[in-house]
């Protein structure tokens, strides 16, 4: 039988295509082992295998006393994982977006496009056992809390709902509080469900760092209250104040005014939750006058009591007019900042020069960050000289044609107020290998001016609070130095100045003889009053009062360690008090006292006891304090805070009984000091011996 030709190729076209196929399947399959292999073993190893990501502890953000700024909490979060099954889309919709139906149709939208939808991210609810619709898991997350609510809301800043930080020190430490997540792989099977309880633990997490902060919880909520009721007050737009350590440069409070609860961040605007205190720069007016004459003492070209002529208030320069509020003719260099002389001010300046002032500026600090490491910090703005225009010289010596921020003026006269030294604000603190909290050491940025020239400075400034624009700061009890400041906001969108919008502040430091406080307070718009003298130096005395009256103050402490001298200095006076009158001159002449007071009798009323020393007003002063006798009665005695033995004396020299429980040192007393009681009243006091231990560095 033959067979036909085209049957044979037809058979060997079959053939041949059958061999193509099987050469091709053959390289496939050696492609799928030899060369692909590995890719489609981790593809199926995906497949079969979940991995679940272990959230790491965020750390918690404390204050310099260990208490909790920032922590973590339980919450709840609901999520749909598939569309087959559920119960009802809509109802689920409606239970998990509330009443909007705007939102309700949002969600239904997405429940039906996608297969897995968040219905509700990290929510407290006390719902945790309720039956929840078919398709609906929950599961447990922490979510970052503020305990403290508004409390330094723009120092801390907030995260996002993963925790991550967007703001503040959340920010800025971030990558330490974040810690590391870890991650746990679990065998599923091909409708990805798991299978068996268990997984593997390929990493464990490891939890954030807590972060320890310079501020002081007790200092914050007095500096908040006090700016938020003089921004009410004068019905400004916003209010700054900033309370640092000059010795070792820590930040203690730092305040914005409006507040904002970083709890509740999405409710508010960017405005609010900006720290002004750095990332804010403004024109700094009267305050900045101490620049200039810093410059001219140290380098020479001035003394204090060196006298300049004021010109009445009225004097021409490039470009314009420099007036005085307060028009005078001659004023010594003093008398320039305590009456905050413009004109005064620029002679001095002309002395320096624009190299001088240039150079002073830069010193203290202007024109460059501050190193505090906090987000949005800006530099200021400060024109270099080839930049100057022929009225920069005297516009720039009282503070205008210059852009500075709120830390940097506190940091500067932190500068004054601690002989001379610019040192770098901290707001952070570091833990010990051993787990111990401690403070860095300071650091010293540069020498700025001499301890002479910052010593003069502090006492000119005393001067203005004493006698000057700054008589409104003044805390009773401690020296102040200080500085007023009522500068123009510059227009917005245009050249020149808006004359309904002024920035009033003042800027202060006590005590002067050793600083332990700088605080500045800045009102932005204050409507009605404008001055700093009247807007911001009152808020200043306000907030050192209240700081200063915490029990756990070095200053107080300090305070009552001078007190312990005044006693014992008081215990080497004679008593005078019920002495005749020729023994009673007879004592004094001897002891170099003169009387200044007597009253009708045979018995002799003295006054101060005060030393003969040449000193008039020593010897003018309260006459019946120092005796404690107020006509038949006795002044109690302050003992507070002094040794049990040493108020016994006190007491019954002053006349009377005492009855005491306890040990160590008087923690209350009964009269309370300075209350009239008649001789021979019992004082009851209590002692304690605990004693709170002061940080060196504060």
């Amino acid at each position: 039988m033959r067979i036909e030709v085209r049957h044979i190729r037809r058979q060997r076209a079959i053939c041949l295509l059958g061999g193509i196929f099987v050469l091709i399947l053959t390289c496939r399959l050696a492609a799928l082992q030899v060369w692909t292999g590995d890719v489609y073993s981790a593809r199926a190893k995906r497949q079969h295998e979940k991995r679940t990501v272990l959230q790491a502890n965020r750390g918690r953000i404390l204050d310099r006393k260990g208490r909790v700024l920032a922590t973590n909490l339980e919450a709840q979060s609901f999520f749909v994982n598939k569309v087959a099954g559920l119960d009802s889309l809509r109802s689920i919709a409606v239970r998990f977006s509330g009443r909007d139906g705007a939102e309700n149709a949002a969600l239904l939208q997405r429940l039906q496009k996608k297969r897995f939808v968040w219905l509700a991210r990290k929510v407290f609810s006390d719902t945790r056992q309720d039956p929840l619709p078919k398709g609906v898991g929950r599961i447990v997350e922490m979510r970052r809390t503020y305990p403290m609510g508004e409390l330094a809301g723009q120092v801390l800043g907030y995260t996002d709902i993963d925790n991550l930080g967007i703001e503040g020190v959340e920010l800025a430490c971030n990558l330490l509080l974040e810690g590391e997540h870890g991650d746990m792989t679990s065998r599923r099977d091909a409708r990805g469900e798991a299978l068996g309880a268990l997984g593997v633990v390929r990493r464990m997490p490891e939890d954030g760092e807590d972060v320890m902060l310079t501020l002081d919880v007790d200092y914050q909520s007095i500096v908040e209250e006090e700016l938020a009721a003089a921004v009410s007050q004068f019905r400004a737009v916003n209010g700054i104040a900033v309370v640092t350590s000059p010795r070792s440069g820590e930040i203690l409070a730092m305040a914005n005014v409006p507040l904002y609860d970083p709890n509740h961040f999405g409710k508010y605007d960017a405005a609010f939750r900006r720290n002004r205190a750095v990332t804010d720069i403004f024109e700094p007016g009267s305050t900045f006058k101490v620049v200039a004459v810093a410059g001219g003492l140290e380098e020479g070209l001035w003394r204090r009591e060196d006298r300049i002529f004021c010109e009445f208030g009225r004097m021409q320069v490039p470009g314009g007019v420099i007036r005085d509020t307060h028009p005078c003719g001659w004023l010594t260099v003093q008398q320039v900042v305590e009456e905050s002389s413009n004109i005064g001010t620029v002679k001095i300046a002309r002395k320096l020069k624009q190299a001088g002032l240039y150079k002073y500026v830069r010193l203290f600090g202007f024109g460059n960050k501050t190193t505090v490491d906090l987000p949005g910090e800006v530099a200021g703005n400060v024109k270099k000289p080839t930049r100057w225009s022929g009225r920069t010289l005297a516009s720039m010596s009282i503070g205008q044609e210059i852009g500075v921020t709120a830390l940097q003026m506190a940091m500067a006269y932190g500068a004054i107020a601690n002989g001379g030294r610019l040192m770098a604000p901290r707001i952070y603190r570091r833990r010990s290998p051993d787990g111990v909290w401690e403070s860095k050491r300071p650091h010293v940025l540069r020498d700025v001016v001499s301890e002479e020239t910052a010593g003069n400075i502090a006492e000119i400034l005393e001067g203005v609070v004493l006698r000057g624009t700054g008589k409104n700061a003044q805390v009773p009890g401690y020296r102040v130095a200080g500085k007023t400041g009522t500068a123009q906001r510059a227009k917005e969108g245009g050249r020149g100045y808006d004359p309904n919008r002024y920035v009033s502040s003042f800027i202060g430091f006590l005590p002067v003889e050793r600083a332990e406080f700088v605080c500045i307070v800045i009102v932005d718009g204050p409507k009605g009053i404008r001055w700093g003298s009247k807007v911001a130096a009152p808020v200043f005395s306000r907030i050192m009062q209240r700081i200063l009256s915490l029990r756990d103050t070095e200053m107080r402490h300090r305070a009552v360690a001078e007190s312990r001298g005044d006693e014992a200095d008081k215990a080497s006076r004679p008593v005078l008090a019920g002495l005749t009158r020729k023994v009673a001159k007879r004592v004094m002449d001897r002891q170099g006292i003169e009387p200044i007071q007597v009253h009708e009798g045979s018995r002799l009323s003295v006054g101060p006891q005060a030393r003969s020393t040449g000193n008039l007003e020593s010897r003018h002063e309260a006459a019946e304090a120092d005796s404690g006798k107020t006509g038949d009665y006795i002044a109690t005695p302050n003992v507070l805070g002094v040794p049990l033995r040493q108020a016994v004396v006190t007491l019954t020299s002053s006349g009377l009984s005492v009855s005491a429980s306890g040990s160590g040192r008087v923690v209350s007393q009964t009269p309370g000091a300075g209350m009239p009681v008649a001789r021979g009243t019992t004082c009851n006091v209590v002692c304690s011996p605990k004693h709170t231990p002061i940080p060196n560095d504060l």
